[in-house]
This record gives structure tokens, C-alpha cells and sequence, in this order.
């Protein structure tokens, strides 16, 4: 084998590998879990809250398209339960409960077309989201009578001002 061929080879992996691991070194300090939250919901107690208060409880606390999606639902109490789940654990997740202004319906669960669930932020939780500079949302729901589970995950970018 060419000597000179070999060298360059080798030179070309090594700086391929640096690059490589700069870039992972990059993305590691910049990309990072800004929180986590989790929430579980009792089923019937939203069904009685929902018997109880009826649409004003609805609209306090859902979206329009939240509402029309629920109440297609053969068992709506399950998925209107399950949402309030995910806003509670996206509260949790931001750290900030209510406070700062965020409404219920800043905060919208939708599916994508083949039904993963997705969160939304709108007015104030979207604006709470980008100064905390969360750029993703991951949210996984669960479900099983009576109870209905939802974990929520915030990636952002880290603030280089922050002591964390």
C-alpha cells in the first residue's frame, strides 16, 4: 500500500472523528432537558366534574378542538381526563403552575395524523415556553380505568447565563 495513500486515509478519519466529536460535544451542551412533569387523573373524577359543571367546566378547560375531539369519542370522559393529565404535567414540566397568566387553553393536546399525541402552546404558555427557550414538547398519555397518566418533556436550548 501506498504510504502517502495511507497517511491521508488515516488523516482523513482522525479529522473526520474530531469533527464528529466537537459536534457531539456541541450539541450535548447546548441541547438539554429543560423539565419533566408527570400527572395522574382519576377518570371518574372528571366525569363528575364534567356532570357537575358541564360545559362551563369544558370551556374553561379545554380548547374548541379538544372538545369536538372529545365528545367523538365513544368514551369521552377517558379523553377529556387523559388531557387534563397533560396539562397538568406540562405545568408541572415548565414549573410554573398557572401563575404567569397561562390559561387552561394555552395549553392544547392534539394527535398528528397517525394519532401521536402532541402538545401546543398558544398565547401565554407559548410565550413562557420561549423564554425559557424550550424549542421541542414531548408528551406520551396512558390510560387505564380508572386512572389516565401523561409524562411531559421540555427540550430547550441552555441558557449560558443559567446556573444549572
Amino acid at each position: 500500500m501506498n504510504r502517502s495513500w495511507e497517511f491521508g486515509v488515516n488523516h482523513l478519519r482522525q479529522r473526520t472523528l474530531t469533527e464528529c466529536s466537537e459536534l457531539r460535544t456541541k450539541l450535548l451542551q447546548t441541547i438539554m432537558i429543560i423539565g419533566t412533569g408527570i400527572d395522574i387523573v382519576n377518570i371518574e373524577r372528571i366525569e363528575r366534574v364534567m356532570g357537575r359543571w358541564g360545559n362551563h367546566f369544558l370551556g374553561r378547560v379545554y380548547t374548541e378542538r379538544e372538545i369536538s375531539w372529545c365528545q367523538r369519542k365513544s368514551h369521552s370522559s377517558e379523553c377529556f381526563a387523559i388531557r387534563f393529565a397533560a396539562k397538568e404535567a406540562f405545568l408541572k414540566a415548565i414549573g410554573t403552575g398557572l401563575r404567569n397568566g397561562i390559561q387552561w387553553t394555552d395549553i392544547e393536546v392534539e394527535n398528528d395524523p397517525i394519532g401521536r399525541p402532541l402538545l401546543s402552546l398558544h398565547r401565554r404558555a407559548k410565550e413562557v415556553a420561549h423564554a425559557r427557550r424550550i424549542e421541542r414538547t414531548f408528551l406520551t398519555l396512558s390510560h387505564d380505568r380508572p386512572f389516565a397518566v401523561a409524562h411531559v418533556l421540555l427540550e430547550g436550548k441552555d441558557d449560558e447565563n443559567s446556573d444549572r
